[in-house]
């Protein structure tokens, strides 16, 4: 039995797959880790050339593709580590993340998962949600007042915008790009929804968590670099993007309100996604 699983979903991203890889093998130190890839129909080679550098990858050869949460959930299934590490092809594991967050997770058995600092490849943080998305601050993502307005409390709560950290803190959400979960949650939370296929899976998870009586936490010390974007990009996301925000607005929200309030988010989800659309000329990270 692994320590820990590392899920790795790979879609057309050979090189950086494997640089991915690479830095799990040079930065784990004592773990005993087991790591699955998920080849997502890749057709630039991923597969063949993963099998033949890291032979010991259980490697997944999807023959069609398939969502973010259904092809992780393939490897949680499969999985035989005290924990699971969901983690993104576009990463590099900095020395000391994975040590760094497995101890926290010994040390803290009330937390369900804990994320890590995402960098930019210059060093730079990403402000990555760490708040469970209100409706005021979700509008005022959407229309990108977050960009126009950083400092702005609001959005500023919901990205987790800090320019220090002393230590660990409690959050609300954890980012799948690099979330490491206890395997308690599987049984109490549920694994990841397969209706989600790609946004929006990490924070309906986090929120489907802490319902469940766990804690959240983001480790601020383990470190990992993160070519954002390097994943996604097209028409064809801002559409998936857009019915992911539909599902989970419909999921978390519609319940709870009065039925105009849920109409003009549906009508306002509709408006975005056409002014994205027709006005489109859409950047791979836009989502």
């Amino acid at each position: 039995m692994a320590e820990l699983t590392i899920s790795i979903v790979n879609d057309c991203n050979r090189e950086l797959v494997i640089e991915c890889v690479k830095s799990i093998y040079y930065t784990k130190g004592a773990l005993e880790v087991e790591i699955f890839v998920i080849d997502n129909a890749s057709a630039d080679g991923s597969a063949d050339a993963l099998a033949e550098a890291f032979p010991e990858v259980k490697l997944i050869r999807n023959s069609r593709k398939e969502g973010f949460s259904a092809n992780h959930n393939k490897a949680i299934r499969l999985s035989s580590g005290e924990f699971v590490f969901i983690l993104n092809d576009d990463t590099v594991i900095l020395p000391g993340a994975l040590t760094d967050m497995a101890a926290f997770m010994r040390e803290h058995p009330e937390a369900g998962a804990v994320g890590a600092m995402l960098l930019n490849p210059d060093g730079t943080p990403q402000y990555t949600g760490k708040a469970r998305p209100t409706l005021l601050a979700a509008a005022m993502v959407s229309l990108g007042f977050h960009r126009l307005f950083p400092a702005n409390p609001i959005t500023a709560r919901y990205y987790g915008r800090k320019e220090a950290y002393t230590g660990p803190e409690e959050v609300e959400s954890v980012n799948g790009a690099a979330m490491m979960v206890r395997r308690e949650v599987f049984a109490k939370a549920g694994i990841l929804d397969d209706g989600f296929f790609l946004f929006c899976e990490d924070v309906d998870w986090s929120i489907r968590m802490r319902e469940a009586g766990f804690k959240l936490y983001f480790l601020p010390s383990a470190r990992i670099i993160h070519y954002r974007g390097a994943s996604t990009g097209g028409r064809r996301i801002v559409l998936i993007y857009h019915k992911s925000l539909f599902r989970f607005y419909r999921k978390h929200y519609a319940p709870k309100n009065f039925f105009l309030v849920n109409w003009l988010a549906y009508c306002g989800i509709a408006a975005r996604l056409l002014l994205f659309l027709v006005y489109g000329g859409v950047r791979k990270k836009s989502a």
